[in-house]
């Protein structure tokens, strides 16, 4: 394929043209150009006639399949979606597809991985992963899985933990093989063995090596065993991710530990988070390798990244969040090697089975009330401008709080008003009781 010129005009196969503005970039699959369509500027990805020839025989499936995902629409805003298929002349001449411009606050997440970019906060961190699960979990409700999974199909906005999804062109239903070889690291070890077709249980191991990647900036599989190897061929890569993967964390096979310089990331990283995160990841590339009806499922991981933003405290000094069930004899200690400040756990508000630690800026949800959605706002803890220190959780509802002081009389709270955080507090909202109460206080360590 010869490079389309600034002013190539190009069909749409909904009858609909677009004009060529400038090339973006290529891969692996194709070149990426800035097109102009209806005075709105869009990518088009353009296949390379390698890749399409590589393709044969599911060469015409794969185009279907695209022609359905146009039509079937995005699962949702995380994706940049296939808008509408682009052809010159006849399809064998070759194709591709138009899809939104990645706005230019969302970076590459290979950069992080390469510490060419860093999130902003630990927060971030949490709010990017949870946008990667909420994102899949909606493709799997279509019936429909990735495929081809890989830390290139990821943009992130490295402020807010927005995420946006690209090369979305491999997806399709379950059990269905379009041809697309996957990328080794994150095919699932029966894929790579050729045991099963993509499924939701092989995205949900792509899904949690890119969750892995996302946290710790290292791959789940690449320790010892992986260093000693200095170039991985098709039977070594075999060999590390399918025939018999060992996770780098593992507590009862240490043979591929991780290694100081190649795993600095993990190895700094690790610590900084509690136990339950640890565990999520020892059940996923534990038992989760060789079983795939063993994998955390979008349900089970929202779950667990929900309860770290829930028990996540902001130290006072350098203003990074920390994790309340990390305390030492009720003290946290402050991760950040330039901080390193302690400071007292909080109060926490416990509910339907939750607990919430007391922070500036945190809030309850109808996901706590009801296990309904993390979106709709309940209530949010407020910091005193006079008293700093001194909480209070205002009314974000439209429902009436009645709250029960210790030693008062009850007392109620419509939209907007704060309760003051005391423990031994409750709050009733609707048919649910929201406690105050002070952190048990652990053991020093």
């Amino acid at each position: 394929m010869s490079d389309f010129k600034s002013g190539t005009k190009i069909k749409l196969t909904n009858g609909d043209e677009i004009t060529v503005k400038s090339k973006l970039g290529e891969g692996g699959q194709g070149a990426v150009y800035k097109v102009l369509y209806n005075n709105q500027e869009y990518a088009l990805k353009w296949y390379l006639s390698a890749y399409l020839k590589n393709l044969k025989p599911n060469y015409k499936k794969f185009y279907k399949n695209l022609e359905q995902n146009v039509l079937s629409g995005s699962p949702s805003n995380a994706f940049l979606w296939q808008k509408a298929i682009a052809v010159t002349g006849k399809q064998s001449n070759g194709f591709g597809y138009i899809m939104d411009l990645r706005p230019a606050n969302y970076c590459e997440f290979t950069k992080f991985i390469k510490a060419r970019e860093h999130f902003s906060s630990t927060e971030a961190v949490i709010r990017a992963a949870i946008n990667v699960v909420e994102a899949f979990q909606a493709l799997h409700k279509k019936g429909l899985s990735y495929q081809d999974l890989s830390p290139g199909n990821f943009f992130i906005d490295k402020t807010n933990g927005d995420v946006l999804i690209c090369d979305n062109d491999n997806v399709a239903p379950y059990g269905e093989n379009l041809g697309v070889g996957g990328t080794p690291g994150y095919m699932a070890p029966e894929v790579i063995l050729g045991k099963e077709k993509p499924s939701t249980n092989t995205d949900l191991f792509s899904l949690s090596v890119i969750l892995f990647e996302l946290f710790f900036l290292s791959h789940p599989l690449e320790g010892a065993n992986c260093c000693k190897h200095p170039c991985l061929t098709p039977a070594i890569e075999r060999e590390l991710y399918a025939e018999n993967p060992v996770f780098v964390c593992s507590k009862t096979d240490r043979s591929n530990a991780p290694v100081r310089g190649t795993c600095s990331n993990l190895m700094n990283l690790w610590p900084v988070y509690p136990e339950f995160l640890h565990d999520a990841f020892q059940r996923a590339f534990g038992e989760g390798l060789k079983d795939c009806n063993k994998r955390l499922s979008e349900s089970e991981w929202k779950k667990v990244l929900y309860r770290l933003l829930d028990e996540s405290v902001t130290c006072p000094r350098c203003k990074e969040i920390n994790f309340a069930s990390m305390n030492k004899g009720g003290i946290i200690g402050c991760t950040v090697n330039s901080c390193r400040k302690t400071y007292p756990v909080p109060f926490k508000a416990v509910v339907n089975g939750f607990e919430i630690y007391v922070d500036a800026g945190k809030v309850l949800t109808d996901y706590h009330i009801s296990h309904g959605s993390r979106d709709t706002i309940i209530g949010s803890f407020v910091e005193s401008k006079k008293k700093p220190g001194v909480f209070g959780l205002k009314n974000d509802s439209t429902t009436i709080w009645n709250v029960e002081y210790p030693g008062k009389e009850p007392m109620t709270y419509e939209n907007g008003k704060v309760v003051t955080v005391i423990p031994d507090t409750v709050i009733n909202i609707g048919n649910k009781k929201v406690v105050i109460e002070k952190t048990e206080i652990q053991a020093q360590a």
